[in-house]
């Protein structure tokens, strides 16, 4: 094979060279883009640190509303003992022990909405019965109840691309203070705040409307929350 020769079959080698890692390329940006089509969220712009900061204070702001709407429809022992364990939530220091608390408050809240919503007469009834303050209450609470379930029901769109992300590469939590343990928690939080969103988004508005109580629903979830800590 003469030099002229041997040049044009070098150059034809590189070709294909190019054309082939121009292809891999494309299918590899190809791949990219299904991804964010399929989940809604490219892998490689997720915020985690920016995901799990709203997902917290969506589901501190949920806990609290529901607590204070907990308080309003419970008997007088439960509704007194909701508060005690509140007051011992925000004294408590010891992680544990406001683990063990605010799995209490949780338990009891759920308790006494479930049990609210099985009777709905009873449940009109006191709701009618409530007086100014506590009317005001109401509201604020379940306008906060309302605004943490939008927010979690916006952020659950991505929690699974969240958990894929995460699982993939712990190291990626590393700006956000969270174990991978904690992590998984307060997605599996969101996911279910977001799942059970009709009671605030629909069932309680229902039974406001019913007592005569009338209820502006948050508009969404970049409402500013309503300041409920000196009502209790």
């Amino acid at each position: 094979m003469n030099m002229k020769k041997t040049a044009i079959v070098i150059s034809m080698i590189m070709a294909i060279g190019s054309t082939a890692h121009a292809g891999l390329s494309s299918l590899g940006a190809l791949s990219s883009k299904l991804t964010e089509s399929a989940t809604g969220v490219s892998s490689s712009n997720i915020d985690l640190a920016g995901f799990f900061t709203q997902a917290k204070a969506a589901n501190s702001m949920f806990i609290d509303s529901r607590t204070a709407l907990a308080s309003l429809l419970a008997s007088k022992k439960d509704s007194d003992e909701l508060k005690t364990k509140q007051k011992s939530l925000k004294t408590t220091s010891d992680p544990k022990e406001k683990n063990a608390i605010q799995k209490e408050i949780i338990a009891m809240s759920s308790a006494v909405l479930e049990a609210s919503k099985k009777d709905e007469q009873a449940t009109v009834e006191k709701l009618s019965a409530l007086d100014s303050k506590q009317k005001q209450l109401l509201l604020n609470s379940a306008s906060n109840f309302a605004i943490a379930s939008l927010t979690a029901r916006e952020l659950a769109i991505n929690s699974k691309q969240v958990s894929m992300s995460i699982m993939s590469n712990p190291s990626s939590l590393s700006n956000t203070g969270l174990s991978l343990v904690d992590a998984k928690d307060v997605v599996s939080d969101i996911t279910g705040i977001a799942k059970n969103s009709s009671m605030a988004l629909v069932e309680y508005p229902k039974l406001f409307k019913k007592a005569g109580i009338e209820f502006k629903m948050p508009a969404s979830s970049t409402e500013k929350p309503k300041d409920i800590s000196s009502l209790l």
